[in-house]
């Protein structure tokens, strides 16, 4: 049996990232940023995949995505109170691991894309 972990893909590597620099910035501690990638990135990829397989256009989803995190901004900017920073801090938060993970499927699917491509000229030549 092999130890050799399998190769991360870059929508979870790009929300590892993420959440490291959030816990280095003193937004979130580990325990709550290990639940966030446990629960959270599945749903999103599972959300976003679902929406590309309906059609929707991947401007469209980046645009969504940074208008989210824009109002977040906005809201943190805005907050009187601890509690609403916090809660405005997770929605920034939520807002960019959504931008980041879908920069990173984007990026796997172009990766595969262009593997296909090749793979077929080989076997064209």
């Amino acid at each position: 049996m092999s130890n050799v972990k399998p190769k991360m893909d870059a929508s979870e590597r790009a929300a590892r990232d993420l959440l490291n620099r959030k816990i280095r910035e003193g937004v979130m501690d580990r325990r709550n940023a290990n639940e966030l990638l446990r629960l959270g990135l599945p749903f999103v990829r599972m959300m976003l995949a679902q929406w590309r397989r309906e059609g929707t256009s991947p401007q469209w989803l980046t645009d969504k995505f940074q208008a989210k995190r824009a109002d977040a901004e906005a809201q943190l900017a805005a907050a009187t109170n601890e509690f609403a920073k916090r809660r405005a801090t997770l929605a920034v938060v939520a807002a960019e691991m959504y931008l980041t993970i879908w920069a990173g499927m984007q990026e796997d699917l172009g990766k595969f894309t262009a593997e296909r491509r090749s793979e077929r000229r080989e076997l064209g030549a």
